[in-house]
C-alpha cells in the first residue's frame, strides 16, 4: 500500500497544486476546505486548506497547531505547503508545526525546499528567486509581503526555527551527500535544513536523500518538491479519470486575483472567447444588499443554463485594500453561488475567492484528477454538487492559461470524462 500523506496549506489553490502531484502518480488525492469533513484515506492524500493566508502570524500559527493536534497521525507523512512567493505566514506556520510535532512525538525536523521550477521559482543560497530575480524585486512582493526579503534561513531564524543551508553544490553532488548533511544537521541540533534547487532534477535528489528519513522529518515546500515525493510514494504509477454526465451548460469563470498575469489572461479570454462578462466593483460588493447581489447572479444563472460561458470578475482598482479581500470574496459568493450550482463547471483564480464560493454552494472539497498545465489542477467537487473545477493560483500560468481552462472543461463535458 502507498503511504498516507497529510498536506497542510494556507489556501485552496496551494493545497490543490501540491496534492495534484500525488493524483497524477495514481494516488487517491482530495483537497478539503478548512478541515471540514476531513477523512483518512488509507494509502492516499488529504490536503487541507486552513485558510490562514490573511491571518496574523499568531493566528496562522494557532490555526496550523490546532489542525495538527486534531488530525495528525504518526503513521502519516506530513507536507507543509508553502506559498511559492512566501505570502501569508509560512515561517510562523513552520515554527508551529515543529513545536506541535515535538509535543506529539512526531517527526519534527523540517526539510524545506520551496523551489517550483516549472513556474519559475527557484532557491539559491537559501533565497527565493522568481524567473532569476530576487523575490523582493517582483510585482507580487511589492503588493503583498510579510518578510523583508526572500532569505529563508534568516526569516525562519526570526520565527524561532534554526536551520542549516544545503547549497546547490551539495545538492548536485548527489543524494548521499545531501543525506549526510541532513543527518549532520540533526546531530548538531538544528531544527531543519533549507535546500537550494533550480531544476526538477535538483528536487528529485533532495527527495531521494530525505524520503528514507520520513519517520524523522516532515517536508515543507510547494508543488515542486511534491512531484518527486509523489513518484517515490506510488507503488503503481498512473493517472486517474472520472466519468461525468455530458452537458452543454456554460462554464463559470471567476477572477478574484489582482496579480498581473491573471489579469492578462482574463483580457485574452474576453478578447477571444464568446463569453458573458459580468464585472463587480469592490464598492458594489461592499455596499450592495444580498437581494441586489442575488439579482445580478440570476442573470448569470440564466446564461449558464442556456449554454453560455460566463466570466465574473472583481474589478481591479487603483491602490486596492488587500485587507478587504476576504470580505469581497464572501460577497461575490452571495452573488454567484446559485449560478455555480447549475453551471457546467468552475474555473477560479484566487484561492480565497474559489473556496468561499464553493463553500457557499455546499461544496467542501475537490477530488483531484490531473492538470491543465503545471500548477493548474483539475478535479471534481465534493459535497452537494459534483462539478468539474479548475483552480489557479493568481501568480501561476501565462496569458493563455484561463482560455485553456475554459476549453478543457467544455471538452470534458462533451466527452463525459475528466482525465
Amino acid at each position: 500500500m502507498n503511504p498516507s500523506w497529510f498536506i497542510v496549506a494556507d489556501d485552496l489553490t496551494g493545497a490543490a497544486d501540491c496534492a495534484i502531484a500525488f493524483a497524477k502518480s495514481g494516488i487517491p488525492s482530495s483537497v478539503l476546505f478548512e478541515g471540514n469533513e476531513a477523512v483518512d484515506i488509507p494509502g492516499g492524500v488529504v490536503a487541507v486548506d486552513v485558510a490562514s493566508r490573511a491571518l496574523s502570524a499568531e493566528q496562522a500559527a494557532k490555526a496550523h497547531a490546532d489542525l495538527l493536534e486534531q488530525r495528525f497521525a504518526k503513521n502519516t507523512l506530513l507536507y507543509k505547503k508553502l506559498d511559492s512567493l512566501m505570502r501569508g505566514q509560512p515561517m510562523a506556520e513552520t515554527a508551529a508545526t515543529v513545536a506541535v510535532l515535538r509535543k506529539l512525538g512526531g517527526p519534527s525536523f523540517v526539510i524545506m525546499a520551496p523551489a517550483f521550477p516549472a513556474t519559475g521559482r527557484t532557491t539559491v543560497n537559501g533565497c527565493v528567486l522568481v524567473n532569476g530575480e530576487p523575490l523582493e524585486a517582483t510585482e507580487v512582493w511589492a503588493r503583498d509581503h510579510t518578510y523583508p526579503d526572500g532569505n529563508l534561513v534568516e526569516n525562519l531564524r526570526h520565527a524561532g526555527v534554526n536551520t542549516n543551508s544545503i547549497t546547490l553544490d551539495v545538492v548536485r553532488s548527489g543524494a548521499e551527500q545531501v543525506m549526510a548533511q541532513v543527518k549532520a544537521s540533526m546531530d548538531k541540533g538544528y531544527d531543519g535544513v533549507v535546500c537550494d534547487a533550480e531544476t526538477l532534477e535538483d528536487l528529485a535528489i533532495i527527495a531521494q536523500a530525505t524520503y528514507p528519513l520520513a519517520e524523522q522529518v516532515f517536508f515543507a515546500g510547494t508543488g515542486g518538491l511534491a512531484v518527486p515525493l509523489a513518484r517515490m510514494s506510488s507503488a503503481s504509477p498512473g493517472g486517474v479519470s472520472i466519468l461525468l454526465p455530458t452537458t452543454t451548460r456554460g462554464v463559470l469563470m471567476v477572477v478574484g486575483s489582482l496579480v498581473k498575469v491573471s489579469r492578462q489572461a482574463l483580457r485574452v479570454v474576453l478578447d477571444t472567447k464568446p463569453v458573458l462578462h459580468v464585472p463587480f466593483t469592490p464598492a458594489e460588493l461592499a455596499s450592495a444588499s444580498d437581494d441586489a447581489l442575488e439579482a445580478r447572479g440570476k442573470e448569470i444563472r440564466e446564461a449558464l443554463l442556456a449554454g453560455q460561458n460566463v466570466v465574473a470578475e472583481i474589478v481591479e482598482v487603483d491602490d486596492p485594500d488587500l485587507s478587504r479581500g476576504g470580505i469581497l470574496a464572501s460577497r461575490l459568493a452571495v452573488a454567484l453561488h446559485k449560478a455555480l450550482e447549475v453551471s457546467g463547471g468552475l474555473v477560479a483564480t484566487g484561492g480565497e475567492t474559489a473556496a468561499m464560493l464553493m463553500a457557499r454552494a455546499g461544496i467542501h472539497g475537490i477530488q483531484l484528477v490531473t492538470e491543465v498545465e503545471s500548477g493548474v489542477p483539475v478535479g471534481l467537487t465534493l459535497g452537494q454538487h459534483a462539478l468539474p473545477v479548475i483552480t489557479k493560483a493568481g501568480s501561476f500560468g501565462s496569458e493563455r492559461t484561463l482560455s485553456r481552462c475554459l476549453e478543457y472543461i467544455r471538452a470534458a463535458n462533451q466527452k463525459g470524462e475528466l482525465a
